[in-house]
């Protein structure tokens, strides 16, 4: 059975990097993009929830990929997918859009802000750089609706 995840199995010092890789994304001086072509402010108390749901989808992530890889529900040509990543991006997602934030998903630089937080946070729980988050977000795209998240 699978650990739960809470901050203190993750450990403190996977929380503070967690942090320190979120916080310059999430307090720059332009606001966060929308997802409408415009950037937001988000008030503190917004942004305190978003850091904190963020934080959690990656103790989440990190619980699940200590087990080893979660078993591949969908059956299919190729490499099975990750299903660890696509919930991860599926956490991603919620929590963006329970800040209030319309999420938009844009691969090259300026990335939109759930590609840049998965770009930050992926390596500090799958060993490796990213190589291709459009890859992975198209996955997503295709097996969401597919994925169980009690």
């Amino acid at each position: 059975m699978p650990k739960q995840w809470n901050e203190f199995s993750a450990g403190p010092q996977f929380v503070s990097r967690v942090g320190q890789r979120i916080d310059p994304i999430l307090t720059g001086p332009t606001g966060l993009p929308n997802g409408k072509g415009k950037r937001t402010h988000l008030i503190l108390s917004d942004l305190h929830q978003l850091r904190d749901s963020l934080t959690k989808a990656a103790g989440h992530a990190l619980a699940a990929t200590a087990n080893g890889p979660l078993p591949n529900r969908l059956r299919g040509r190729g490499r099975p997918p990750d299903n660890a990543v696509l919930i991860f991006i599926n956490d991603i997602m919620r929590a963006i859009k329970a800040a209030g934030l319309e999420p938009g998903l844009r691969y090259v630089p300026p990335e939109s802000l759930p590609v840049r937080i998965y770009i930050e946070l992926a390596p500090l729980i799958w060993p490796g750089p990213v190589i291709a988050p459009r890859r992975v977000f198209e996955r997503w795209q295709r097996h969401r609706h597919d994925l169980i998240c009690s």
